[in-house]
């Protein structure tokens, strides 16, 4: 049966005049054009009476995009023309909209590729694999890995970048985080802003004052002007934001407030846990001996109960959790250290309640060791509460950073590839990732960003 089907493609909307004919052959759909059929004369601007001659033709196919079950591509045949203009030969190359001769593919195979191995996060072994399997597309991982560069080069700077990304919309906030790259030493800064657009990232040798003031410096002779930055604890950042940011307001992520402080209870809730068991195998009598090894599998494998809040706690967890409080004194000091914990952050609607429920937090814990977790904990807050509540005392502010979601997204990038091998090809993939996801950079219609002014 044979049944007769349009086909029409971007290549072929911008070239129909050269387009000759298409026929099924060899298992392929072969689309014939020849590119010395368009009127150049008139392109070239060739003089009256003057015509064009042709040399050294030569016919290659080119790859496209295929839903049907065999491939498409573009049998191109071509040739170098030349005219006379004033006694001179002039030589000129015709060129055939949306498709890379030197590629041998499409420009929209080409933008796919980049799609699939940047903004689908497959890396470029996978994206190769699946564009054989679905559109009939045959290219090497090397090729890929190529033609991301080329595309992130014809985009603007990563300067230029943050700068075009201040002009869509203004950045006022910086969720500053850092992310240590696969099989590598270095550090990488990167800021988030409040839009949650990744805005930049570079790489430095340490996480210290000497290199993160100069980040800040950069992003401030950008036209930055940010007004609040969300991070962890870290005293170089507190101390390069105060030097190059001063007016700016600094929040304490609550993310990594509770993750300093459950690392100090989780270290007393585990030595808790192996003392128990120790006990019951050194014990000679069987009934306690077993009442412990028990009570020490519950902990185990009830563990992660003890550090989620009610909210978080199904019906079922919850009275499981209640089970081995309301019987064991440790346990339950541990659960109500941590609910006081909570009840500062998420129950005070002031500065001076919070100040308040941390006093109740000290008096709680009052008799415990000074070295245990829970006096770490508590000198965790008191060093660094002042900005811990900022958004108890600023409008505007809120207690949560962004920063979190976009480590996660490099950090997806970088395994997609097996680890980047360069600065420059994580900024490639950056920049390629904003051009789409921020700028409206797509695959049947991408804006030429190398040409948008930035100001």
């Amino acid at each position: 049966m044979y049944i007769q089907i349009p086909v029409k493609t971007e290549v072929m909307a911008k070239n129909e005049e050269i387009c000759t004919q298409g026929r099924f052959e060899d298992g392929k759909i072969v689309i014939a054009m020849d590119a010395r059929k368009r009127d150049y004369k008139k392109l070239w601007n060739v003089p009256r009476g003057e015509c064009i001659r042709w040399i050294n033709e030569r016919t290659f196919e080119v790859q496209e995009l295929s839903s049907f079950a065999w491939p498409i591509v573009y049998r191109i045949t071509t040739a170098d023309g030349y005219y006379q203009n004033n006694g001179e030969r002039v030589y000129v190359t015709p060129a055939i909209e949306g498709l890379s001769t030197r590629k041998k593919v499409s420009d929209v195979v080409v933008r796919l590729a980049v799609f699939l191995s940047i903004i689908a996060g497959l890396g470029y072994r996978k994206a190769s694999w699946l564009m054989e399997v679905l559109f009939r597309i045959v290219v090497s991982k090397s090729a890929l890995e190529r033609w991301v560069d080329e595309i992130a080069e014809q985009l603007p700077s990563a300067d230029d970048m943050v700068k075009l990304l201040n002009q869509q919309n203004e950045i006022t906030e910086g969720h500053l985080d850092e992310i240590f790259p696969l099989g590598g030493k270095a550090c990488v800064l990167v800021l988030k802003d409040e839009h949650g657009r990744i805005i930049v990232s570079e790489e430095v040798e340490k996480r210290d004052e000497d290199h993160v003031k100069p980040f800040l410096a950069r992003l401030k002779g950008l036209g930055l002007k940010i007004k609040t930055f969300y991070l962890d604890h870290c005293q170089a950042y507190v101390n390069s934001i105060k030097a190059e940011y001063p007016e700016a307001e600094i929040q304490f992520d609550y993310f990594h407030i509770l993750q300093n402080i459950w690392r100090h209870i989780w270290k007393e809730f585990c030595g808790y846990r192996k003392e128990v068991k120790a006990r019951g195998e050194a014990s000679m009598t069987p009934w306690y001996s077993k009442k412990l090894k028990d009570l020490a599998t519950r902990l185990w494998k009830n563990r992660y109960l003890f550090f989620k809040s009610d909210k978080n706690l199904t019906p079922e967890e919850k009275e499981k959790m209640i089970e081995v409080i309301n019987t064991n004194n440790k346990v339950s000091f541990i659960r109500g250290f941590l609910e006081k914990v909570w009840s500062i952050f998420e129950e005070a609607k002031d500065e001076a309640e919070a100040r308040k429920k941390l006093e109740e937090l000290k008096k709680y814990s009052a008799q415990q060791d000074k070295e245990s977790g829970f006096t770490k904990a508590i000198n965790f807050l008191d060093t660094h509460f002042q900005n811990m509540i900022t958004f108890l005392r600023v409008s505007g502010v809120q207690r949560n950073s962004l920063a979190e979601s976009g480590m996660r997204v490099l950090r997806r990038l970088e395994r997609s590839h097996d680890g980047f091998r360069s600065d420059k090809a994580r900024q490639n993939a950056l920049k390629i990732y904003q051009a789409v996801m921020y700028l409206g950079w797509s695959i049947h219609d991408p804006p030429n960003l190398s040409k948008i002014s930035v100001s």
